[in-house]
């Protein structure tokens, strides 16, 4: 038996809520080529906390989904920025390679300052975020963005 014939066996449902979000939680570790300690898994979700050179930020994780619109609860505002990671398979879902939340191609990220969100709101939606913020990071920019956002 294989390590990920055992996780199919004991975790078969990737897209459940806290599953999702240690998913997202692993494409930010390997984002950042950041050791397992460095990251640990996380404790609650969808929303949780991360810190990354001495910033503490908060992360929220979502699904895209056509029969509901994603949207991500918001962390503490004492914190620098939140990290919002979406679960988009888009085309790739389209062409029966299915969805997988340990494809890092299939997830989205948007890094942004607590400031420029608006005080008040307790949540925030795809749409909005997308206006706001334009289309997000890919895996592969998002470890430069959080590099950025600790200096």
């Amino acid at each position: 038996m294989t390590r990920a014939a055992f996780l199919a066996w004991c975790h078969p449902d990737l897209l459940e809520e806290r599953l999702l979000h240690a998913s997202a939680l692993w494409q930010v570790k390997a984002a950042l080529a950041a050791p397992a300690a460095d990251l640990p898994p996380p404790a609650r979700w969808p929303l949780s906390h991360l810190e990354w050179g001495g910033c503490l930020l908060a992360v929220a994780s979502a699904r895209a989904s056509e029969q509901r619109p994603a949207s991500f609860r918001l962390g503490d505002r004492s914190l620098r920025a939140q990290l919002f990671c979406l679960l988009d398979p888009g085309e790739r879902a389209a062409r029966s390679l299915g969805i997988d939340p340990l494809d890092p191609e299939q997830w989205r990220f948007w890094l942004v300052p607590f400031h420029q969100l608006h005080p008040d709101r307790q949540s925030i939606g795809v749409s909005a975020l997308m206006r706001a913020h334009g289309e997000g990071l890919s895996h592969e920019d998002l470890g430069a963005a959080l590099d950025a956002m600790v200096c």
